[in-house]
């Protein structure tokens, strides 16, 4: 009885064996079995199993044999059909011998599922010729020829193009901000402030003058200094002419030939005789004077300042349609 079942078991293992072992197989190839010494060549090899097989892949290092090398190498590349599957790495070799050399075998060593058992298979051994090119000695020696220039490629320009703007950007950028630093401006500025019109800003520094009482607490020396230092700039921003600079007479003289209003100017002179009197002869105005000296500079700024009209929507429209 035992026996029976060895021989049974025996058979099917055999059978299973045998239909296993024709879905293996290992190959090679190349793509040519001659080349010029030097030259490159594509060495194929591969093994076809049961995919539930596992392989050990064989491992080939920078040479095949003391005379083939191995310049490149793929990965492995695996399909698998019917339950069948193909493994198969491409070597790219070469050899800088002449003659006719073997390309071993290559082993590969697997193991079927549920099986502790290792199988082996080698591919076939193949055969590469390599030769040199025949020379003709009984001809004259030629010249060696220089490589080729070839033009630059932009891929290969464009590196030093970005490289050279990166360069004046950054020398460009330097230079502004030395010149900023040296002048003690900021380098980014910001939006400039829009500009008050002159007797608005004249007005308003009139009333802080008025709120800080120097005349009341006895700078009254001060106060006519700073009166005038304001007028003065309002007439330079109102009229276009240096007041600043400019002595009492010359800006009344300069006021008359622009046809200033007559009570705007007797205002303005008083101001500026009083202040003058006050600076260079130490004369002690009165309260009064005092007071009615920021009056009549405001009284002057509002009755000379520029009146810019405005033009409502309505008039706007009006002179629209006259001009179509």
């Amino acid at each position: 009885m035992f026996k029976r079942l060895f021989i049974i078991s025996s058979l099917v293992i055999a059978m299973m064996f045998h239909v296993n072992a024709q879905q293996t197989g290992a190959w090679s190839s190349l793509d040519s079995n001659a080349i010029m010494i030097g030259d490159q060549v594509k060495y194929r090899f591969g093994i076809t199993i049961p995919q539930k097989a596992f392989v050990k892949w064989p491992i080939i290092l920078d040479t095949i044999t003391s005379n083939i090398e191995v310049i490149d190498r793929t990965s492995i590349d695996t399909t698998v059909e019917n339950h069948v599957m193909s493994l198969s790495q491409t070597l790219i070799i070469t050899s800088f011998d002449s003659g006719y050399f073997e390309v071993p075998p290559v082993n590969f060593d697997f193991v079927f599922e549920d099986d502790t058992t290792i199988f082996s298979t080698s591919t076939s051994l193949l055969f590469l010729q390599v030769y040199v090119p025949e020379v003709d000695t009984a001809q004259a020696f030629k010249p060696i020829i220089s490589p080729f220039n070839e033009p630059y490629t932009l891929k290969e320009l464009l590196p030093w193009i970005l490289g050279f703007l990166a360069i004046i950007i950054t020398i460009i950028l330097l230079v502004y901000y030395i010149s900023k630093r040296r002048k003690n401006k900021p380098v980014f500025a910001g939006k400039p402030k829009p500009k008050l019109p002159p007797h608005i800003k004249a007005l308003n520094e009139f009333e802080e003058l008025r709120l800080e009482k120097l005349w009341q607490s006895g700078k009254i020396k001060k106060y006519y200094t700073v009166l005038t230092d304001i007028t003065r700039e309002y007439l330079a921003n109102r009229y276009q002419f240096d007041a600043p600079e400019m002595t009492s007479h010359e800006i009344l003289r300069y006021l008359k030939n622009k046809k200033v209003n007559k009570n705007a100017m007797t205002k303005l002179s008083g101001v500026l005789h009083m202040a003058d009197m006050v600076k260079f002869a130490k004369a002690k105005p009165t309260p009064l004077e005092n007071d009615l000296g920021i009056s009549h500079c405001v009284d002057f700024v509002n009755e000379t300042k520029e009146v810019i009209p405005r033009i409502d929507n309505h008039q706007l429209k009006e002179e629209e349609s006259k001009d179509d």
